[in-house]
């Protein structure tokens, strides 16, 4: 972690268990929503820096959607998959200085850089974990525009817009209010962060996460990576895959499940009746059906003490089932919620 980005969040009272901040002191706001206006710490999450002169047409060749999309200005919600087509992980790509860069959770990092590479061979590319080159933050929640105004930073205007100024991007994200991913070196980072939070709280990155999941965006960690297909986590239905740019690894899997037929599995939002969030991957059952599990957890967050939000995957035709529950038939209750976007006729 940047020393200066390092010691800012040390002044605000830090928490660390292993390696992630869970909190930033007894001060601190224990269970902030999506309602709430904050800057998020996104020390979990991490970038991968890709140069060379074939850095455009190699990443074309390997991710599940049109690179060519990907602009100064536009940012890219993609994945990569494994050659059955299982997601590796799912990144945002966005340029700065004529490179492209992936946002992406840290624990995927060394995975996704180690398939890259194996898929490198001749090709004028070079590929490096660049996540202690520059730091990442947030601001998200109804209030973010006048925040932003008030120390003079132009909120993107639209969705996956990137504004750029003097090596600071800022991207704009989806949300049911407004949500801005900065990138910046540790020097710049601190600097905006103090000055938003002279009238903003500073939160743990569960918010960020919150806000993923009101949204339908999935997050794919080391504990779930390669067990989804796109289509399972609905990637295609929030512009994360193209199915005109051409071949990239597993893209005959994806390609039959979108034309062939509807996927038999789908990720759909949930309430959980829990005191502690729930680990990605852990398998859904229900008290009707105990001879195999129906799904699994994608993401999951408190949302108070007694309850978290997640994102959960289940076989269509159980997405009916009463009495589901998390780990075990006698587990966390789960309740299903409608997500922002449509999967089709009868979906939830």
């Amino acid at each position: 972690m940047n020393s200066p980005w390092q010691e800012f969040l040390e002044k605000h009272n830090a928490v660390v268990d292993q390696d992630r901040i869970t909190s930033f002191g007894p001060s601190g706001q224990p269970y902030p929503g999506t309602q709430d206006t904050c800057v998020c710490e996104l020390t979990q999450l991490g970038l991968i820096r890709v140069t060379g002169e074939e850095a455009h047409t190699f990443l074309h060749s390997q991710f599940t959607n049109d690179l060519t999309q990907v602009t100064d200005h536009t940012s890219q919600l993609s994945s990569y998959c494994n050659p059955k087509g299982r997601v590796l992980s799912i990144f945002r790509i966005f340029k700065r200085d004529g490179d492209y860069y992936l946002v992406l959770p840290k624990d995927v990092i060394d995975l996704t850089l180690k398939k890259l590479t194996m898929f490198k061979l001749r090709a004028q590319v070079e590929l490096q974990d660049a996540s202690e080159q520059l730091t990442l933050f947030g601001v998200a929640g109804p209030k973010v525009q006048p925040a932003l105004e008030s120390i003079n930073v132009v909120l993107p205007q639209t969705e996956n817009d990137c504004i750029q100024v003097d090596g600071t991007v800022m991207i704009r994200l989806p949300s049911e209010n407004i949500r801005v991913l900065f990138i910046a070196d540790a020097k710049a980072a601190t600097t905006i962060c103090k000055q938003l939070c002279e009238q903003l709280p500073l939160v743990t990155s569960r918010l960020w996460d919150l806000h993923d999941i009101s949204c339908g965006v999935p997050q794919v960690t080391a504990h779930t990576s390669e067990t989804f297909t796109p289509q399972m986590i609905n990637l295609e239905l929030i512009d994360g895959v193209s199915f005109s740019k051409g071949c990239y690894p597993g893209q005959e899997v994806v390609a039959r499940t979108h034309y062939l037929g509807k996927p038999n599995r789908r990720m759909y939002r949930a309430s959980i009746t829990t005191k502690q969030a729930i680990q990605s991957g852990t398998n859904i059952f229900s008290a009707e059906d105990d001879a195999q599990a129906l799904g699994k957890v994608v993401v999951s967050q408190l949302v108070s003490a007694k309850q978290a939000n997640a994102l959960i995957v289940l076989r269509t035709q159980k997405v009916d089932e009463s009495n589901l529950h998390i780990a075990s038939t006698d587990g966390p209750a789960v309740s299903l919620k409608t997500l922002p976007y449509s999967l089709g006729s009868g979906a939830t």
